[in-house]
């Protein structure tokens, strides 16, 4: 409903002259005023009808009582001339197709308007470009007067142009003429290389000054040993192998500290060191040591040459002794894993190791970054980037190198969404979410029942079925390695013993948390407090738990390795924290520690098989599968069904064949894969331009070439002596008061 505020003097002026007209008609006058009057159209109700009747006879009645004069009807008006009369219209009295009329001419009129303003800033805008290009014009007039009234007047007074002689040119001027100077003379003189000669330096005649000024051609490279780059002539060749070994030295250090060339130029202006552009010359040739290009994909990404890589591998190896005419065969790891680089990027990181070498086949110099792909870690972005990589692994399977045929054996390793993405399965939460069989996740509970072992034909076989069949198996698409069989599919012990913990920790946490009512909003929180400090007892720091506001805790971050391995150190403490906690009989907390023990002692079994390709006796083999059977049986028993996760499924039922069949599974580890992708985290950030360039390929060919020159390195056998470190604590070498074992 809405209010009409009609002056009463409008109304009464209609009233009088209408007097002798009847009552009914001058109802409809009042009607038409008030519709004129504010210019609306209005649908005449009986309701409005009995309105305006109502207040009309009132005036009517007033008038005839009062019987005024024309003084007093003029007093009367001039009372009443800010008094309204609130004249009440309901929403549906208006007349829609008015309104309708009404708002299409509003709105052809403010299209006419836009289009006036249009046309405006049109010409506006060719006002203003007209006025810049004058007054650019203008400029340019002015310049050139001045230009010409100072030769006017030069001219005048006999004055002539003196040039300016090279000195008191100005210095970017100089640089540009030095150099150009510098490199015609380079081209002219570059036939004394033939015989064995340098140009050091040129002495020239200034006609302008008619002084004599020297023109250097060359710096000074490697600690005063003057050499110049001739085309077609090694850039090393002039200097002595102590020389040359320094500079690949200090190329490494420089990498390895993300070492920028203005700084590494500052520190060799005041001492001996050899100049930057000595090791630039050493560089550009380490940086073609291995071939790179782009991937065939839609994602920013970089390629290096797997062939490449393994051949300098093995080379290294039978220098070593690792390979040879006995050790013939060569395991080549082929490794992913997703990453964050900063708040923006997500990497990709594809490695490939070296099995033969133990030493360095689980750390982060083993790992040799293959592809580098700057997007998510799904199938749909691997498959494209990943093709020249797979045509590698099927054709290169045999290398001849100093009279001696290496088999080369590949294997697949990673976190579990990186194998299950690969082999273009679910998720990890689906129905059939193992790798190797089709057990369904309602039955990793039973160990009775095993399920059908999966193989590369039957993945192929499934992925063609429709969505709907149940003999799908999660079988998502095809397969991206298609050479590398299932039995090579190996899982890593990091990521086995990291989530089936992080698990075990769950439930330490929500006893916790239901011991101290989170659930009721209760600020305070005595047991989550004495589990934040057992951690820091143990020496895990950086670790809080928080309420959160609707109840419950916020979720904090996930322990890292090191810090899990402290934690099942000091198991003491965590059944203190969980005796606190009330919410258990005495009989279940000494089970659920148990439960901790006993994983703790199967991963340390698992881990102490450490020759990748010896055969396992039979003993340890079902020693181990009676030890994980009963681990879960009794893990069962305290927790849910609901709570095991795939991890656990094949601790129990399918690492006990792998290492049977591989002889380790602790060479398989992870850990060095992870540590790699830290490092590249950092040298994306430090040792790139972070240009991203067409498809980002700038900054990660820098990348590709920082692993290079680290290859050619490790090639020409240079390295970096660690200093040992001492124990403040114990005062033995090799550690730090923080890895104290005796602390």
């Amino acid at each position: 409903m809405e209010n009409l505020n009609i002056s009463k003097n409008f109304i009464l002026d209609i009233v009088l002259q209408s007097a002798s007209l009847e009552l009914s008609t001058i109802v409809e006058n009042v009607f038409n005023a008030i519709s004129q009057e504010r210019s609306v159209d209005l649908i005449f109700t009986d309701r409005m009808r009995l309105q305006i009747k109502t207040y009309v006879c009132s005036v009517r009645s007033y008038l005839k009582k009062a019987r005024l004069s024309k003084k007093a009807l003029t007093a009367l008006k001039k009372r009443d001339e800010s008094k309204v009369w609130s004249f009440k219209v309901l929403l549906s009295e208006y007349s829609i197709s008015a309104a309708r009329e009404q708002c299409t001419l509003l709105l052809l009129e403010n299209s006419v308007l836009r289009k006036t303003v249009g046309r405006v800033k049109g010409k506006l805008k060719k006002l203003k470009g007209k006025y810049k290009a004058r007054k650019q014009k203008l400029s340019k007039l002015r310049t050139l007067q001045k230009k010409v009234s100072l030769d006017i007047l030069r001219r005048a007074k006999g004055m002539k142009k003196v040039p300016k002689s090279f000195d008191a040119s100005s210095r970017s001027w100089r640089h540009k003429l030095r150099t150009s100077v510098k490199d015609k003379c380079k081209v002219v003189l570059s036939f004394l290389g033939l015989s064995n000669y340098d140009a050091y330096d040129i002495t020239v005649k200034n006609k302008t000054t008619k002084k004599f000024e020297t023109i250097t051609l060359i710096d000074d490279v490697a600690n005063g040993a003057k050499t110049t780059h001739v085309p077609g002539v090694r850039a090393s060749a002039g200097l002595s192998k102590e020389k040359l070994e320094l500079i690949r030295l200090l190329i490494l250090i420089k990498d390895q500290n993300n070492m920028s060339d203005r700084a590494y130029a500052a520190v060799a202006s005041i001492t001996d060191l050899p100049s930057l552009y000595a090791l630039k010359l050493e560089m550009d040739r380490a940086n073609k040591c291995v071939p790179f290009k782009k991937t065939p994909g839609k994602e920013p990404g970089i390629e290096r040459d797997l062939e490449t890589i393994i051949r300098t591998k093995i080379d290294i190896l039978a220098e070593e002794g690792i390979v040879g005419r006995e050790n013939n065969k060569v395991f080549v790891k082929i490794s992913g894993d997703g990453t964050q680089v900063g708040k923006v990027n997500h990497f990709v990181n594809v490695t490939c190791t070296l099995l033969n070498d133990s030493n360095t086949a689980t750390s982060e110099s083993g790992h040799e970054p293959v592809i580098i792909i700057n997007g998510d870690e799904k199938y749909d972005v691997l498959k494209p980037h990943l093709t020249n990589l797979v045509k590698t692994v099927e054709t290169f399977t045999k290398y001849a190198s100093n009279g001696i045929d290496y088999e080369i054996v590949y294997y697949l390793a990673g976190d579990y969404k990186f194998l299950l993405e690969v082999l273009g399965l679910g998720a990890a939460n689906s129905n059939y979410s193992c790798i190797y069989c089709t057990k369904p996740k309602s039955q990793y509970h039973d160990c009775d029942i095993i399920g059908q072992l999966r193989t590369l034909e039957d993945i192929l076989e499934c992925a063609k079925k429709p969505d709907s069949s149940k003999t799908k198996y999660c079988c998502k698409r095809d397969p991206i390695f298609t050479s590398i069989p299932l039995d090579r599919v190996v899982i890593d012990t990091l990521h086995l013993f990291l989530r089936i913990s992080d698990r075990l920790m769950e439930h330490l946490i929500r006893d916790c948390e239901t011991a101290d009512k989170l659930q009721r909003k209760t600020k305070k929180t005595p047991h989550m407090d004495a589990l934040a400090s057992m951690l820091k007892d143990c020496g895990i720091c950086g670790v809080s738990f928080f309420a959160s506001s609707e109840g419950g805790v916020k979720k904090p971050r996930d322990l890292r390795g090191p810090e899990k391995l402290k934690l099942f150190a000091n198991l003491s403490k965590v059944e203190e924290v969980m005796r606190k906690c009330n919410q258990r009989s005495e009989e279940e907390v000494l089970d659920v520690m148990s439960v901790w023990r006993e994983f703790y002692a199967i991963y340390n079994l698992i881990c102490s098989f450490k020759t990748l390709g010896c055969l396992v006796d039979d003993d340890g083999i079902e020693q181990l599968r009676t030890l994980s059977r009963q681990w879960l049986a009794m893990y069962t028993g305290i927790f849910t069904s609901r709570h095991i996760t795939p991890y656990m499924h094949l601790l129990v039922d399918h690492v006990p064949t792998l290492i049977r069949v591989h002889g380790s599974l602790d060479i398989f580890n992870a850990q060095g894969l992870e540590k790699k992708n830290h490092v590249i985290s950092i040298d994306y950030s430090k040792s790139t331009n972070h240009r991203r360039g067409e498809h980002g390929i700038d900054s990660l060919s820098q990348l590709a070439q920082k692993y290079n020159r680290k290859l050619d390195s490790l090639k020409q056998h240079i390295q970096i002596q660690k200093r040992l470190r001492t124990c403040s604590h114990c005062h033995k070498t090799g550690h730090d008061i923080r890895l104290c074992p005796d602390k």
